[in-house]
């Protein structure tokens, strides 16, 4: 159980406050704990008036947690990341905790260095019996501090993401994939992906855990990835191709290896001539918070980088993608049976064939007719299948004879294609279009017979 908050110091910054707080924690052995907090400010009231009385449900916000990495405190991203103005833009609170426990009696290695003990605790639960007493960051990030923030600040029950950067960036993420479901959003800068596999990990993981290598892999991202059953998860880590520690300690390769052989969404983006400091933060910051807002709030602000377009509104550019003329893989999440979750995995799929048009999906929604399908209601359903027709996306190639399209256009995918000649489709008030009908209610294209 947390002890009585203190209020350390409070800075108005923007349209909101930066409130830095004390609290006793049990989780860590009874030591004074400090953390920070962001807040944006209620939109109906002032800042003076909402502090004298309790904010409604429709007056709290989402929430993200920050974890820092070696030598820092709760003070380094306050201080460097430059992300209040965007927080509070998108209206959400920022949780920035400690990187390990601190204070008198609290051990530590001799000699003391910068990547372990006070200032890197890895965001784990220490079991040797030097540092299980006060070394348990993983039950104070989760829970203890968790359930106090809750308590006290104006934040949304369940809508809380989480974001770190280098061993912050391995705690996020391995965090995330610890609690599947706890977590809206996850990302991170220069995580230490395989700390099992790295210098910091080999010298860290063995003193808080002892000799049993399966225990350091409860603490290792590739690791748990490689079991991991939880609900569908996306990974935004950015890095930095001129960060002194990539190869050696950070292996994003790792990373990227395991994500795809698991198929989990992983938007790894190296960023050309970015080191490991908070300048490298400070420049993708905005991005990275606007990708959990629209993580934990439902509206669309933030996409990934790499579309064909460079913008969601620009006109078609006419031009051939790379992969155009040739068999893609993609990411689908595919329904084997009925009433039974939907799978992540690789498909195949082909070239557009004569009168047809290869669209990347950039979002999904899935309709009454999904569900209807999921549950195994539709005499028409066929397994397996991939749901979401209600979708939009960006023509990334044409098939022969196609000319009311081209790369690069931004559409809305009909539920049936249009002939403009049968019954149907002259019909303004349907979309059932007989021409095709009877390809679609298999599941196959018409150029597929």
């Amino acid at each position: 159980m947390a002890g009585p908050l203190k209020e350390l110091s409070a800075v108005r910054c923007f349209e909101g406050m930066l409130r830095r707080y004390e609290h006793e924690s049990s989780t860590l052995g009874g030591l004074a704990m400090k953390f920070a907090v962001y807040i944006p400010d209620a939109q109906a009231q002032d800042a003076a008036s909402a502090a004298k009385k309790p904010r409604t449900e429709s007056e709290k916000f989402p929430a993200v947690f920050w974890l820092s990495g070696l030598t820092c405190t709760d003070e380094n991203f306050a201080q460097k990341a430059g992300a209040f103005e965007t927080a509070c833009a998108l209206r959400l609170v920022l949780v920035l905790p400690d990187t390990s426990p601190r204070g008198e009696g609290v051990p530590d290695e001799e000699p003391k260095t910068y990547d372990f003990g006070q200032g890197a605790g890895f965001y784990l639960n220490a079991t040797t019996d030097k540092y299980r007493k006060h070394y348990n960051m993983l039950d104070y990030i989760t829970k203890e501090l968790h359930d106090l923030v809750l308590a006290h600040m104006p934040i949304i029950a369940g809508k809380v993401s989480i974001m770190g950067h280098s061993m912050g960036g391995h705690g996020a993420l391995t965090i995330a994939l610890k609690n599947p479901g706890k977590y809206r959003s996850v990302s991170a800068f220069a995580p230490i992906c395989n700390p099992t596999d790295a210098p910091w990990g080999k010298k860290a993981l063995p003193l808080y855990l002892g000799d049993d290598e399966a225990a350091w892999k409860e603490y290792d991202t590739v690791e748990l990835l490689k079991k991991y059953e939880g609900p569908p998860v996306r990974l935004l880590v950015d890095q930095g191709t001129s960060d002194n520690f990539l190869k050696e300690q950070l292996k994003p390769e790792a990373l990227k290896a395991v994500c795809e052989e698991k198929g989990v969404v992983l938007n790894l983006r190296m960023r050309e001539g970015h080191d490991h400091s908070y300048f490298f933060i400070s420049t993708y910051i905005k991005d990275h918070l606007q990708f959990h807002a629209s993580q934990l709030t439902g509206m669309l602000r933030w996409c990934p980088d790499s579309l064909p377009s460079a913008s969601a509104y620009s006109e078609g550019s006419g031009k051939a993608n790379d992969t155009a003329g040739k068999e893609i893989t993609c990411l689908a999440a595919v329904a084997f049976e009925p009433k039974k979750p939907l799978a992540l995995v690789n498909v195949q799929v082909g070239p557009p064939q004569k009168g047809e048009v290869r669209i990347k999906h950039v979002a999904v929604a899935l309709c009454h007719t999904d569900a209807y399908t999921l549950e195994g209601s539709d005499p028409e359903g066929l397994f397996p299948c991939i749901l979401g027709h209600e979708a939009s996306g960006i023509v990334e190639s044409v098939g022969e004879g196609v000319t009311e399209f081209q790369p690069g256009d931004h559409v809305v995918p009909c539920y049936q294609a249009y002939c403009g000649d049968c019954k149907f489709c002259k019909r303004p008030d349907i979309n059932l279009c007989t021409s095709v009908r009877n390809f679609t209610g298999k599941g196959v294209m018409a150029g597929d017979g």
